[in-house]
Parts: structure tokens; C-alpha cells; sequence
């Protein structure tokens, strides 16, 4: 083997051992602990068929980071929606994993409705304020006289105190 080989092989077992060993950069930017996540001023949208039918003017997500990226809901609000709107069904758990962020278990009820679903949006920065944009996103209703086609917008600011 050749010298320039033998260095050629040397820098890439290298580089697989640093590769292997690093710290994902999420654990870098975030700690285990609280997190809170308040929507921006684009609030949390409502729309049947693509016609918006409830703009809320706050929402916020209360629970707990891990430094790996998994986090779980506990605590949810929506505000200023023009009806009662109530987040339940916690936690949600969820996920920021290469550039997608994803909420499994959302389910807010509103007029004798319950709306869930999945929703995935996409992040900015994988550190802390992190902003998460979900744009419509499906969620089903359940209960007597419930709409279908049912959409979720709403951007997010995650930041951990």
C-alpha cells in the first residue's frame, strides 16, 4: 500500500470515528427540561375546504424537551378563537428530526366536536427559539354534525427557560 493510500485510509477510518462518536447538534442547542412553544403572530387557523372559519389570536404549548429532539405536550391553549376551543387528550408526543417536526396526538374539541390528527411542519433552527411552521395540516372530526376537510396553520416559537 502506498503512502498516500495508507493516509487516504487513515483520515477516513478518522473521520467514521468522529462521525460515529460526535454529539448530535440537537444535544448542543437543547437541555432536558421544560419547554414552552407560543405561537407567532400568524395565531393558529382554522379552515373547512380551504375557506377559513376560525382564526384563534393566541396558543401555547407547555411540556417537556429532550435533548435528543423528542418532546411531550402536556399543556395546550387556544385563545381568542371566537368559540371555546379545549386541547386535550395529553400528552402529545412529538419530534424534531431532520428538518421536519412532527405532532402525533394533537386533539382540540370545539362546538361538540373533537379534532385530531397528526400534524407535520417544518423548523428553522434546531436551537433554541426554534420556529415551527405546520400549515394545513388534517385533522378529523368526531361527534354529532362535525365539518370534514378540516385544516390547522399555525407557527410556533419553541424556546426552553
Amino acid at each position: 500500500m502506498s503512502r498516500v493510500t495508507k493516509l487516504a485510509a487513515i483520515t477516513a477510518v478518522s473521520a467514521a470515528a468522529v462521525a460515529l462518536t460526535a454529539t448530535p447538534a440537537w444535544a448542543d442547542n437543547w437541555t432536558n427540561g421544560p419547554f414552552t412553544a407560543t405561537a407567532n403572530s400568524s395565531s393558529l387557523v382554522v379552515k373547512v375546504g380551504g375557506t377559513t372559519v376560525a382564526t384563534c389570536s393566541g396558543s401555547t404549548l407547555t411540556g417537556n424537551m429532550t435533548d435528543t429532539g423528542a418532546f411531550s405536550v402536556t399543556g395546550a391553549t387556544a385563545t381568542g378563537c371566537g368559540v371555546t376551543v379545549t386541547p386535550t387528550g395529553f400528552p402529545w408526543s412529538g419530534s424534531f428530526t431532520s428538518g421536519t417536526t412532527q405532532i402525533n396526538g394533537f386533539k382540540m374539541s370545539a362546538l361538540g366536536c373533537t379534532y385530531t390528527g397528526n400534524l407535520s411542519g417544518s423548523y428553522t433552527e434546531p436551537a433554541p427559539p426554534a420556529i415551527v411552521t405546520f400549515t394545513d395540516q388534517p385533522v378529523t372530526g368526531s361527534g354529532l354534525f362535525c365539518v370534514s376537510n378540516v385544516t390547522v396553520s399555525v407557527t410556533y416559537v419553541f424556546t426552553q427557560p
